[in-house]
């Protein structure tokens, strides 16, 4: 059986205090029941004579998010972090975030980038229903990328 990367091994935290250029992470997971990736890809195509009318690719430039939806769990450190700053703006809005996940060979690899929290819905569902919540982890900048054995 291949190894699967199951979304439930992916850790997420999310810097909830910033004390100069140090961020206190917390844990981003309580309510939090889907996760998808976008890497927002600039690809510029050339069609050149000797390709018969087939394109090559040339990956120019990305703009990461992640969206993550789920549940709104009141009292929960990262997401009262998040839904406190739906109403601000510019550089209220920034956070940082870890991201770190086991390989198929038992390396945990790990991305540690600054964020902007964007597309912050708290409220969402019928009156039955408890509180669907999503927002968008922009990338602001080149992650930095990193193993632990």
């Amino acid at each position: 059986m291949p190894n699967l990367l199951t979304i439930r091994n992916i850790s997420l935290e999310l810097g909830t205090e910033n004390s100069g250029a140090t961020w206190t992470y917390s844990p981003l997971c309580a309510g939090i029941d889907n996760l998808a990736e976008a890497l927002n890809e600039t690809v510029q195509q050339y069609f050149f004579l000797c390709q018969g009318g087939f394109a090559t690719n040339h990956v120019t430039g990305m703009a990461p998010a992640l969206t993550i939806t789920g549940r709104r769990i009141v009292g929960d450190t990262a997401q009262d972090y998040i839904f406190s700053k739906k109403y601000s703006l510019d550089s209220d809005r920034e956070s940082s975030l870890k991201l770190s996940w086991q390989d198929g060979a038992g390396t945990t690899q790990n991305i540690t980038v600054p964020i902007v929290l964007c597309n912050i819905q708290e409220w969402s569902g019928t009156t039955n229903d408890d509180s669907a919540i999503s927002v968008e982890l922009r990338f602001n900048g080149a992650p930095t990328l990193g193993t632990e054995s």
